[in-house]
């Protein structure tokens, strides 16, 4: 009988001890369960584009001061990806960046990709209006503009529309850089 009462005060005992320990177990799958949902919903569902929204009305505002410039895809990808056309070298371009400090500069070699042989007389009649957008490209931007891939790409794509819309023969497909410096 001692010992029976002593098996039935054990038991309450080993169901306390286990209660807290399961409910830390369930409060951190629960925590889990949450943030996986929540970092599901902000990659999958969210919108991605903040300026997208129609009742915005800042992003409107904007819109209305801003030019409408035309764009013009990036080589098109699929059978011939790895096809790539005439080639045409722009000399060194050196400019001043927009930094607080003004001190640092960039050394930059461009090389177009253009759609047709042809673009090359064109882009060669019309060199001075496609060197002074390039230029006014480049020193617009600050080190923290270009330091990073996606800011290359960036500056990449505005080279692309800003030199096709000098041309009417052809556009240029993509832009190579063969040498880029920060100093």
């Amino acid at each position: 009988m001692a010992e029976e009462k002593e098996d039935l005060k054990d038991e309450p005992k080993s169901k306390e001890k286990k209660s807290p320990l399961m409910l830390i177990v369930i409060i951190l799958l629960v925590v889990i369960l949450l943030g996986g949902a929540g970092a599901g919903y902000f990659l999958f569902i969210a919108p991605k584009d903040k300026d997208t929204k129609k009742g915005d009305a800042s992003s409107q505002g904007q819109a209305l001061h801003q030019p409408v410039q035309k764009s013009y895809p990036i080589a098109p990808r699929g059978a011939f990806a790895g096809a790539i056309g005439p080639i045409k070298d722009l000399d060194t371009f050196i400019v001043n960046l927009t930094d607080a400090q003004g001190t640092r500069y960039l050394k930059v070699t461009i090389r177009l990709e253009m759609s047709s042989e042809l673009l090359a007389t064109e882009i060669d009649e019309k060199m001075a209006q496609v060197r002074d957008e390039i230029i006014m490209l480049l020193s617009s931007k600050s080190f923290d503009d270009i330091s990073t891939i996606a800011g290359k790409r960036a500056l990449k794509r505005e080279i692309i529309n800003g030199v096709n819309k000098y041309l009417s023969t052809g556009q240029v497909l993509r832009v190579y850089f063969s040498e880029f410096v920060i100093q």
